[in-house]
């Protein structure tokens, strides 16, 4: 059963990371390379896990995880590249969170999500060379605020 929370909980954090990524890429950025890269590893992923998820969903527990206090959300974002590099982190920790979890049980899906997450290390280098083009030495980087 703990096991099951921690697969259900890091399934969730990979596709909700890779969402955040996916949707700056597009709609801030505007950059088409990396949303083709992002939207291709995302469909992937979903693919991957999608029986996966249906089975560990029961062994789900949110209105009693201790983490779901606003206190544990301690990422100050003033930005949006920082919002953009905390999803792509979260996404790649959340990728070899899974990866050591589903070693012994799906060993074969366990190299996927590895694949996974250096894909996301290749796609987060093109981010932050997609951003560093966009921004002109010296000028502050886009608040994360709303228009």
């Amino acid at each position: 059963m703990r096991v099951a929370r921690i697969i259900d909980a890091n399934l969730n954090r990979l596709t909700e990371g890779l969402r955040v990524v996916e949707d700056v890429a597009r709609l801030a950025l505007a950059d088409r390379r990396l949303l083709a890269g992002i939207r291709r590893l995302r469909t992937q992923v979903g693919e991957d896990v999608r029986q996966l998820r249906r089975r560990f969903i029961p062994s789900r527990q949110s209105e009693t995880d201790p983490g779901r206090a606003a206190r544990f959300d301690r990422a100050g974002r003033k930005h949006l590249d920082d919002v953009l590099f905390a999803n792509f982190k979260r996404a790649e920790e959340a990728a070899r969170v899974l990866e050591e979890m589903l070693k012994l049980a799906e060993p074969k899906l366990a190299a996927k999500l590895k694949a996974v997450r250096f894909e996301l290390y290749t796609l987060e280098k093109q981010a932050l060379l997609a951003i560093s083009q966009d921004q002109p030495q010296g000028k502050p980087q886009t608040p994360a605020r709303p228009d």
